[in-house]
């Protein structure tokens, strides 16, 4: 497995790759949470693409250029909910975030943003038009946005890595 998707370009290997290894992460995560915790660790599964995912990614890629990782992202993977890590993360499914735009001016360009998912306290997360990840200030479309990461690879490195330290410290992750 890769260090970092940082400098690798999304594939359906790459991302069959980071499947499995967050998918078996977020396995062993489960296993005695309860007792660990006190509470139920609620859904933690990285599930398949549906046909109308796909259809998305289509649209993405057509739409524009910046959009090609989400494009390859939403032919692989479908809704991601990591309930149990940190404060819980979740990405929405190709039909759900195709739809679900943001206009945010600090990623420059014309084209909305593409809402891509939220933590459990309501923090947003989106791919602008530079093709970016950009993360809401507060819980809220209509505050301000920081970049986080650089591309999509980059954010799906950051849970990676999020899913492993929780699991090890029990620690909120890096996004």
């Amino acid at each position: 497995m890769h260090d970092s998707y940082d400098s690798v370009p999304l594939t359906k290997a790459s991302l069959a790759a980071w499947r499995e290894e967050v998918s078996a992460a977020l396995s062993a995560l489960t296993c005695g949470f309860e007792e660990k915790y006190g509470y139920d660790p609620g859904e933690n599964a990285i599930c398949p693409p549906e046909a109308d995912d796909r259809a998305a990614a289509g649209r993405l890629a057509a739409e524009s250029p910046a959009f090609a990782d989400l494009a390859v992202y939403y032919n692989e993977i479908g809704a991601v909910n990591m309930s149990g890590v940190g404060n819980a993360y979740f990405l929405r499914s190709g039909a759900q975030a195709v739809d679900e735009r943001v206009d945010l001016p600090e990623a420059g360009g014309a084209v909305p943003a593409v809402l891509i998912g939220s933590d459990g306290g309501g923090i947003l997360y989106a791919v602008g038009a530079d093709g970016a990840v950009w993360r809401s200030r507060n819980a809220s479309e209509e505050g301000e946005f920081n970049r986080i990461t650089n591309d999509l690879g980059e954010f799906l490195d950051l849970l990676r890595r999020s899913v492993h330290r929780f699991n090890e410290s029990g620690q909120p992750g890096f996004v």
